[in-house]
């Protein structure tokens, strides 16, 4: 059981859950204003409906929204998840890892990366693995 104070009333409760914002009587009351929250940004015009025409902000190209949350196209919303990704993993990765390169034949590194996964591990976990067997087998 975690242990929360309610975003409304200031009171603390407990939850099962380690997100919980609201206590038991406040929930309804938080509903109602994410309710009326919307309802006045429907009525203003500014709330997107899913099916709808927009321009991506972001490449200007016509895409159909597809989700209430959807702020541009597909394809620049992948580029954008993969640009997020990439900076939250990259300052543990470089405070905790040096990095090396090395090079495969052409056509290889599709084949281990193929086995790699056949034995449900990344290709840096399998070279690591086999690195940690050679040493240890050639001393």
């Amino acid at each position: 059981m975690f242990i929360h104070t309610c975003e409304i009333c200031g009171n603390e409760f407990e939850s099962r859950s380690n997100r919980a914002k609201y206590c038991e009587n406040c929930r309804d009351k938080a509903q109602v204003l994410r309710n009326k929250a919307y309802m006045e940004k429907k009525k203003s015009g500014t709330s997107i409906t899913i099916g709808s025409e927009q321009i991506c902000p972001i490449c200007g190209e016509t895409y159909t929204v597809t989700a209430g949350s959807q702020k541009c196209c597909k394809d620049c919303q992948k580029k954008q998840e993969s640009k997020r990704k990439i900076s939250a993993n990259s300052r543990y990765t470089k405070e905790n890892y040096d990095s090396v390169i090395f090079y495969v034949p052409k056509g290889k590194r599709d084949a281990l990366k193929k086995y790699a996964q056949s034995k449900n591990l990344s290709l840096n976990k399998l070279i690591q693995t086999a690195l940690e067997e050679y040493t240890k087998n050639h001393g």
